[in-house]
């Protein structure tokens, strides 16, 4: 579906509760260069569950209209935004990379309209190396595939899966094409890397709160995620056994992670 947030285009896509029980609705966004459709594994599975569930394009990114927002308070702002565009009284966030960071200050803002909180693949800071971020400017097509490497479980023993790396820089490349100015990646990394205001916001978050980690995640290790563990009132973690692109290598893991979640 299409809806309007300050008159701009934003694409969501959306499934219906298979289920008549009363179970929150699950937004859920995604993190850099990327759009809705990394979440396609696991939206069936929350639907089955009872819970109606959107999947949004941020702006600029795939199927929405832009600019793209240039810094997660920014995204934030906009996020509540789309929540009363949706009819969204109430909701559990879910966020992914980037996404989790937006989630995090969106929840903290507006805590009545926040039921759940669930970060995936997050740190704080969400530092990005200078070099990583260099190359998102000047030569973004290798900074996506540096990206798409460091994005599945790997180890200098052992190259990821070459199939599963090959799709994430197509998919990467195909969201960065459909924006003319082709400098998506580069403003989301720079968000990523920018952003100083997560342990403050995590403090204001009473709702339950779950961190999705990935044991062999290079790009967001799971000890990044310490001190923003700690700094949240109710925090629970689950550490699942893959990389940083854990829907595609830990689809069934994710679901029911946000399953227990959305269950407290």
């Amino acid at each position: 579906m299409q809806c309007l947030v300050d008159s701009r285009e934003v694409h969501v896509h959306c499934l219906a509760a298979a289920t008549a029980e009363k179970a929150p609705p699950v937004l859920l966004l995604h993190g850099a260069c990327q759009d809705h459709r990394v979440w396609l594994p696991v939206l069936p599975g929350l639907a089955r569950a009872g819970h109606a569930v959107y999947a949004v394009d941020l702006p600029g990114h795939s199927a929405s209209a832009g600019p793209p927002c240039a810094g997660v308070p920014e995204l934030a702002t906009w996020l509540l935004e789309l929540l009363d565009a949706l009819a969204l009284e109430r909701c559990a966030l879910v966020g992914h990379s980037m996404g989790s960071l937006v989630s995090l200050h969106a929840a903290a803002l507006a805590p009545r309209r926040v039921s759940h909180l669930a970060m995936v693949a997050t740190a704080l800071p969400m530092t990005v190396s200078p070099v990583l971020l260099e190359r998102a400017r000047s030569d973004p097509q290798a900074a996506m595939r540096d990206m798409a490497l460091w994005s599945h479980k790997g180890s200098r023993e052992q190259a990821p899966d070459p199939g599963l790396v090959d799709a994430s820089l197509q998919f990467m490349q195909s969201v960065q094409a459909r924006w003319p100015a082709g400098d998506l990646l580069a403003t989301d990394l720079s968000a990523c890397n920018a952003y100083a205001d997560g342990l403050e916001m995590a403090r204001r978050v009473q709702v339950p709160v779950q961190l999705v980690l990935g044991e062999s995640d290079r790009m967001t290790p799971p000890r990044a995620a310490r001190e923003l563990q700690q700094a949240f009132a109710q925090a629970r973690v689950s550490l699942l056994p893959g990389g940083h692109a854990l829907m595609q290598e830990q689809p069934d893991g994710v679901l029911q992670a946000l399953l227990e979640l959305l269950a407290r």
